[in-house]
């Protein structure tokens, strides 16, 4: 399946909307100053992606996944490596030197963040395509790459959607990774909804 670069360059500046609005939401529930941007952004199937995306397949990570259906349908997921994961959340609680409520705390904040994250990417890019996108419950996992592409069959055509994400919490440099899964007919539909939006149709009144 074939995106071109103007329309990968706009799906670029749309989920960076997304986020940017997840920012601000961020910053009013955690009192703190958060910024987060998306510099990259790759496309295709796991075999396509770049080296290094490959081989965190094996890498354990805390991840958050929103389940959405409609128009695109698909799974949406906020990745961490633990450490990243960790340093987040003593970010934004504090030390905790017990493992047991540093687990929960894990759990618990970011299922919260993930939740304000992926809901804002997705509602962007719904809006703005003019198109409905229903969400199921967010729910935490901590799991391999391998892991979370699993229940996919092997011969299946499901399309990767990869955005690089860079926290940014007052003096912590955090990144994180954003990972929407489409299969191809998903993504037919939204590059042709990235074309209408990009080059609309003109109507000429009589």
């Amino acid at each position: 399946m074939h995106i071109s670069p103007e329309q990968l360059e706009t799906l670029q500046e749309l989920l960076n909307i997304g986020v940017g609005r997840a920012a601000g939401s961020l910053n009013q529930l955690l009192e703190k100053s958060i910024r987060l941007h998306i510099p990259s952004l790759q496309i295709g199937k796991m075999e396509e992606l770049s080296t290094e995306i490959q081989k965190m397949q094996d890498t354990t990570m805390s991840s958050v996944q929103l389940p959405f259906q409609g128009t695109f349908s698909g799974s949406s997921c906020l990745l961490f490596p633990t450490g990243s994961a960790n340093a987040l959340v003593v970010a934004l609680n504090g030390e905790s030197e017990d493992p047991d409520t540093m687990d929960s705390l894990r759990e618990a904040t970011l299922t919260e963040i993930g939740n304000i994250v992926l809901n804002c990417i997705m509602g962007s890019l719904a809006n703005v395509l003019n198109h409905r996108i229903i969400y199921s419950v967010p729910f935490y996992q901590e799991t391999s790459m391998k892991g979370l592409l699993q229940p996919t069959p092997s011969d299946s055509s499901e399309i990767i959607l990869w955005a690089q994400t860079q926290f940014t919490i007052d003096d912590y440099d955090l990144a994180g990774d954003i990972m929407l899964m489409f299969s191809i007919p998903d993504l037919r539909l939204l590059t042709n909804a990235l074309s209408e939006y990009l080059h609309p149709t003109t109507v000429v009144h009589a």
